[in-house]
């Protein structure tokens, strides 16, 4: 625990490059995120403004959150992380935002890559690295904004009208949704290479957890969440790895 301590604070920083990577996702996707919210019928200037700092305060936490657990993960096994801005993944998101007229959102403005940590690995991977370990730094961004949104669900009972804890809850669902797509460099991606089956497990629960925590409870969620993970397990099972 020591030693992870010393790393986390060695290590855990970020470059100037990905902070300019991270200010520009997080304004990117507030923007997308709020891009209809400037007014219910005639265009307000102030409501606008407003919604649009509420919703990058929310991708702010959403990032943080989201970077953090993998940038912790990343240094207890050998890992540095480094984020990076994807420009397919901006350029999409923001002319579907403004096409659909904020209906629509690709909220998925970069991804990470992984280095080893000098003198932390050594062995058969020195030279290259695990995909497992990898999946798993992957992993536990989306896990960590679906953990996000189930404190805000809990948020919620208590002020059940607050608008704003409803908002922080859609972005780290819909965050979460995102990047667990198997497409590099989101986070996904690190999953699906790793393996298949897992990856396969984790994309049903995901989506089971963020459909159901719209309707149901915490436990709910989780429940129906590892059911059509088990679902979507079976049917890639079945149908593509059986026979080979």
């Amino acid at each position: 625990m020591g030693s992870l301590s010393y790393t986390i604070k060695e290590h855990f920083t970020f470059t100037p490059e990905e902070l300019r990577a991270l200010v520009i996702g997080i304004l990117l996707t507030g923007f997308m995120f709020s891009f209809d919210e400037w007014g219910t019928t005639t265009f307000s200037l102030s409501e606008g403004l407003r919604n649009l700092v509420n919703a990058i305060l929310i991708a702010t936490l959403a990032f943080l959150v989201h970077q953090s657990a993998q940038r912790i993960v990343a240094l207890s096994v050998g890992f540095k992380l480094e984020y990076r801005i994807w420009m397919y993944g901006i350029i999409i998101g923001l002319a579907l935002t403004i096409v659909s007229r904020g209906k629509l959102w690709l909220l998925a403005p970069g991804g990470i890559i992984a280095y080893h940590l000098v003198g932390h690995r050594i062995g058969s991977f020195r030279y290259g690295l695990n995909y497992w370990p990898l999946g798993m730094i992957g992993l536990v961004g989306p896990l960590s904004n679906l953990v996000l949104a189930m404190v805000f669900k809990l948020l919620l009972l208590l002020a059940p009208t607050n608008v704003l804890l409803q908002q922080a809850m859609v972005f780290n669902i819909w965050f979460a949704l995102f990047t667990i797509l198997p497409i590099p460099p989101l986070d996904g991606s690190h999953l699906f290479f790793a393996s298949r089956l897992m990856y396969m497990f984790m994309l049903g629960a995901v989506i089971g957890m963020s459909t159901a925590l719209y309707f149901f409870g915490i436990f709910a969620s989780i429940v129906l969440g590892i059911i059509f993970g088990v679902v979507c397990w079976l049917s890639y099972f079945w149908h593509f790895e059986k026979g080979s």
